[in-house]
């Protein structure tokens, strides 16, 4: 069902705010007030109305937005709709395919297992994933289509397949053109099948480049998912429920929707030739609630806007939560620190990535002066493909999240939501430096 844009405006302006003051929803952190923390108040719901804006003109279906400041919960709100056929409205509830927001947790399950001395960050992934031993790289096709490859310079390591710098492609639609894109496109990774077997198919496929000469996103956290199995000794699923999910209190974060939580799920929606919106065709992702759906370290995840917030405000205190030590601040300062060449996102993704580097996991801002929005040094985060977004900002105090669930393949031209986030998040700081006051 196709909803025309200004019937989508007309059902949407009628969708309010739902403020920390009005909602009902177990609060993800302590609550205080945006002034005790230095943000104005005014310009939050101001925020909160500029989504609410972009909902009613189509950009998205709606949103949920959650903002701290020094661990204090001091804004949240939903606006639009979550399933516009049947006018179910967002809610601070709402789960959400948070796709390659699932990066970052793969990574702290990594370096959860490297802080207990099970592997160094420089050594072979083969060690523990055979299947990854003697890579090749692509270097063309020959006569009959077939591939032609050389052996690597040396070994894929850990800290490659955190960085994106291991030469691995990922699916289609991140190079649609090259053969080597279309064969990765291609590869007939089983939604039910087990981790295992999907990461041996994406280990016999050629490197784009040799290790550590390149950046490229790629299938790497799924291929870490298998290495947190292999090392810990358990389920990859079972390792994050039992050391991440169920300590931090992330009720609502897994890699299948249960049967309970079914009506939460928003709607993927995508943008037709007219600028309406209309449901996404999203059967490629599988059944949402199929227990049995492969636990992709790279994008699998469902969660909450209020979980998510847990999880960054974690790294945010360095590591810490409500009294438990998950990672020591070292290995999140070591998680956050840029690991790549400055301009190696600038090169892959464009110019609305210039300024940003990459860390274990996560982007990092590295350069506030030419980067397309507001932000400090030293500001992590890494979204998703259905547009979704998170940011810890270490020298304002900040943390935040906003999910949308909005398949891009429809969109004519960029989407800025990445932008506008933070802009507008930015502009709320009424204090900028850190007093006991601001803190107390």
């Amino acid at each position: 069902m196709r909803i025309p844009q200004p019937a989508l405006a007309a059902v949407l302006m009628c969708v309010a705010c739902s403020s920390l003051a009005r909602d009902t929803a177990a609060q993800p952190l302590p609550v205080a007030a945006p002034a005790s923390v230095g943000l104005s108040a005014e310009r939050l719901q101001h925020m909160a109305e500029y989504f609410r804006t972009e909902a009613a003109r189509g950009a998205a279906a709606g949103y949920v937005l959650t903002v701290a400041r020094y661990g204090k919960l001091v804004y949240s709100s939903a606006v639009g709709y979550r399933d516009i056929e049947h006018r179910v409205p967002m809610t601070l509830d709402t789960r959400f395919r948070i796709a390659s927001m699932t990066k970052p947790v793969t990574s702290v399950a990594v370096l959860m297992l490297y802080e207990e001395g099970r592997f160094l960050l420089d050594e072979p992934v083969a060690r523990f994933l055979p299947e990854f031993a003697h890579p090749r790289v692509y270097t063309g096709t020959d006569a009959q289509g077939n591939f032609t490859t050389e052996p690597a310079k040396r070994d894929i390591t850990i800290r490659d397949l955190l960085t994106h710098t291991s030469g691995l492609g990922y699916a289609g639609f991140y190079d649609s053109k090259t053969p080597l894109g279309q064969a990765y496109g291609a590869l007939q990774l089983a939604p039910q099948g087990p981790l295992a077997e999907n990461v041996r198919l994406i280990a016999s496929m050629p490197l784009y480049f040799h290790p550590g000469e390149g950046w490229r996103y790629s299938y790497a956290h799924d291929v870490l998912g298998r290495f947190v199995e292999v090392v810990s000794g358990m389920p990859f699923e079972r390792f994050l429920n039992e050391r991440l999910f169920v300590p931090l209190k992330m009720k609502a974060t897994g890699f299948y929707v249960p049967s309970s939580a079914k009506p939460l799920l928003a709607t993927i929606y995508k943008h037709d030739p007219e600028g309406g919106l209309r449901p996404s065709d999203s059967s490629w992702l599988g059944d949402p609630g199929d227990t049995n759906r492969w636990p992709s370290g790279g994008g699998g995840l469902f969660s909450t806007a209020g979980d998510y917030l847990r999880f960054a405000q974690m790294l945010a205190n360095g590591g810490s939560l409500d009294g438990r030590q998950y990672l020591s601040p070292v290995t999140v300062a070591l998680m956050t620190a840029n690991q790549v060449a400055e301009d190696a996102q600038l090169k892959f993704w464009g110019p609305n990535s210039t300024g940003l580097g990459y860390g274990l996991g996560v982007g990092v801002e590295i350069d506030t002066r030419h980067s397309w929005q507001a932000g400090s040094a030293g500001d992590f985060s890494w979204g998703g493909l259905f547009d979704t977004h998170w940011i810890v900002s270490p020298k304002t105090g900040i943390t935040a999240v906003l999910l949308a669930q909005v398949d891009p393949s429809g969109n004519k031209t960029p989407q800025r939501t990445y932008q506008d986030f933070r802009n507008l998040l930015f502009a709320t700081v009424t204090t900028s430096h850190d007093t006991p006051s601001v803190r107390r």
